[in-house]
């Protein structure tokens, strides 16, 4: 369970990070996904002949067409793919003469030298506004002359975004590293919004980004052999300080997957005139593990998320922030406790996530803290093994809306809140108490309610006031004997997830007490001793999705099952003696069918052969395994 935990936690942050990489556009997302899942979508060629596009499947093309015309007129190309040999080469895109908007070029590793990238003529495309460069990943060898090509792809100065992938150089071209265009004097590129540099293993320099004006967002992944980021990130200093605004319309940045990164440095003391991250907004920090310092100028930051480095990097960054509303802490090592300047100056925090922080005794080793927090609204702490309490005065949390504390093993000590009324609309709870710490009949406003991995709770108070639910779990309680009371009142119930009871039951508790029928997902937890399904949830008719899981003696499903005529969603989970499937008539509505962890079940699912398999041959979409079977 904790690592199931563990997993949907790093998902969602992962997926939050995700989301504050903004792209010119959605097609521009699109040049992320090759190299380790940052690739180039298939070309899409706008004002061609389609009969004489190149087979975009195999990179290669009909020797016998004429395609240099076709190039001439085209204006929209999201992907361009070198070939090796056979297919287009780098230098027919020099005669894309009205391309505009986003390219992407691919397998630049194909491309010979700078003479030879120097003819797609990237500088005089002033109406791309979006460039992606990818080199494919898992190549060997000397990558000497990446740097050659990426020196010839020189885009116009008027692009707005720039991604690169893969890139095998050592330093980044001398187009990226100078600020000003020798021609002219003009600062080059002032148009950037958006820059992702990304799997350029072997740069050691960051390029100067600093006095790009127009740069909104930021995005350093997987460059492993970059150790310290100083002075040349900024740019621009004079006699020992700076006097300008540096990154002065950046909102979002984040660096990710840096293994070897040590440092990262605060811009040198400014002069009167100057300032550094005046707008940042979002700051992501994500597997740099070594990382031991980071600056603390931040004076906009609303949004921190900081996992897996060290815990100095942390307190150094939150020493003066005064402006946070969101907080996600994950996998800090050697952090027993939270900075206490991070509660005090931070009044407006609304959300705080801490998980995987293993050294985590407390909050703040200086008890009550939630004073400084009545703004919060979500709470949510998971797999943090040594927390041992919680500071009491959480009934001043009179904003609170969710809250959540999931596998904290050594939590003994967990805030009273009986007795108060707290706005609560998601409550999620693990502990070690024989009856829950908060008094769920003045949680009236819930809508979902987890109770999971309390080891020792013998009781679950009466539910019968908490009419706005729509989501209930109760799962790993091993000494509950049965179901709370009042489950009958619960009409707006539409998720059920119950089970993992007192291994002594010899029966699933009866579900007759949920007298409605609005009940659309199930999930039941059997254990050990259990042997079949309770029959009583034939009356869920509005039922649409059903998951059964760890039912280890139960070597039949039901033919009843076919009654639940609405059910759509099959799955099941972690049944290790289950070997036989209704028949294929009480399955004839499934669409879709998920099995895990059944061994006699998935050799008797084998496509075409298997003993069930005629069973399930109609269900349009099946899982076995993590297989996609059919669909």
């Amino acid at each position: 369970m904790a690592e199931a935990i563990v997993t949907d936690v790093a998902k969602e942050i992962l997926s939050k990070m995700a989301n504050k990489v903004k792209t010119i556009s959605d097609s521009l997302k699109k040049i992320n996904e090759e190299a380790n899942g940052f690739g180039l979508t298939k070309a899409k060629l706008v004002n061609a002949n389609p009969e004489k596009i190149p087979n975009r499947e195999t990179d290669e093309t009909d020797s016998s067409v004429d395609h240099s015309e076709i190039l001439t007129c085209l204006q929209t190309l999201q992907c361009f793919v070198v070939g090796q040999g056979t297919g287009f080469q780098i230098e027919e895109l020099g005669r894309l003469n009205q391309l505009k908007g986003i390219l992407g070029i691919r397998r630049l590793e194909h491309v010979k030298d700078k003479e030879a990238s120097k003819t797609a003529k990237l500088v005089e495309k002033a109406k791309v506004y979006a460039l992606g460069f990818c080199w494919s990943g898992g190549r060997e060898g000397n990558h000497n002359n990446d740097e050659e090509v990426l020196e010839g792809l020189q885009p116009h100065r008027y692009l707005k975004s720039l991604t690169i992938v893969g890139f095998g150089g050592e330093k980044f071209p001398s187009w990226m590293l100078t600020s000003h265009d020798a021609r002219d004097g003009f600062l080059l590129y002032s148009n950037l919004i958006d820059i992702q540099l990304i799997d350029c293993k072997k740069c050691e320099v960051l390029p100067t980004l600093g006095l790009l004006p127009c740069l909104r967002d930021l995005y350093i992944s997987r460059m492993d052999n970059v150790r310290s980021i100083g002075t040349e990130f900024y740019g621009n200093y004079n006699d020992g300080g700076y006097d300008k605004i540096l990154f002065p319309c950046l909102k979002s940045l984040q660096l990710s997957s840096m293994p070897n990164l040590v440092e990262w440095t605060d811009a040198m003391e400014p002069t009167s005139t100057g300032s550094v991250f005046p707008c940042l907004k979002d700051l992501t920090i994500l597997e740099c593990e070594q990382l031991k310092s980071a600056p603390c100028h931040f004076p906009s930051l609303e949004e921190l998320v900081i996992s897996q480095t060290k815990s100095t990097t942390f307190e150094k960054i939150s020493s003066k922030l005064a402006t946070l509303t969101s907080l996600v802490i994950g996998g800090i090592s050697e952090l027993a406790s939270l900075p206490e300047q991070l509660f005090k100056n931070n009044s407006s925090l609304m959300s705080l996530k801490i998980w995987s922080c293993y050294d985590l005794v407390s909050l703040s080793p200086h008890g009550d803290v939630w004073g400084f927090y009545t703004s919060l609204r979500s709470l949510e702490i998971s797999n943090c093994e040594k927390l041992s309490y919680l500071p009491d005065g959480m009934h001043t949390l009179r904003s609170l809306e969710n809250f959540e504390v999931r596998s904290c093993p050594n939590l003994r000590s967990f805030p009273s809140i009986k007795g108060v009324a707290l706005p609560l609309r998601t409550l999620a709870i693990s502990c070690s108490d024989e009856v829950l710490p908060i008094d769920l009949q003045s949680c009236i406003s819930l809508s979902s309610l987890g109770i999971n991995e309390c080891p020792n709770l013998i009781s679950i108070p009466n539910l019968q006031d908490l009419h706005s639910l729509s989501s209930l779990t109760i799962t790993s309680c091993k000494r509950l004997m049965g179901l709370p009371d009042g489950l009958d009142y619960l009409t707006r119930l539409k998720s059920l997830s119950i089970g993992g009871f007192c291994e002594e039951l010899d029966a699933f508790p009866r579900l007759s007490s949920i007298q409605h029928a609005s009940l659309e997902t199930l999930k039941l937890y059997g254990w050990a001793k259990l042997n079949s399904l309770p029959d009583d949830i034939q009356r869920f008719t509005a039922l649409t999705q059903l998951s059964i899981r760890k039912f280890d003696q139960m070597e039949a499903l039901p033919e009843w099952l076919g009654n639940l005529s609405s059910v759509r969603n099959l799955d099941l989970r972690d049944c290790m003696n289950l070997m036989y499937l209704p028949t294929a008539g009480a399955m004839q509505h499934l669409t879709y069918l998920e099995i895990w962890d059944c061994p006699k079940l998935k050799e008797r699912c084998v496509k075409g052969s298997g003993a069930e398999w005629l069973k399930i041959a109609h269900i349009p979409n099946i899982w076995i395994h993590g297989y996609h079977i059919k669909g």
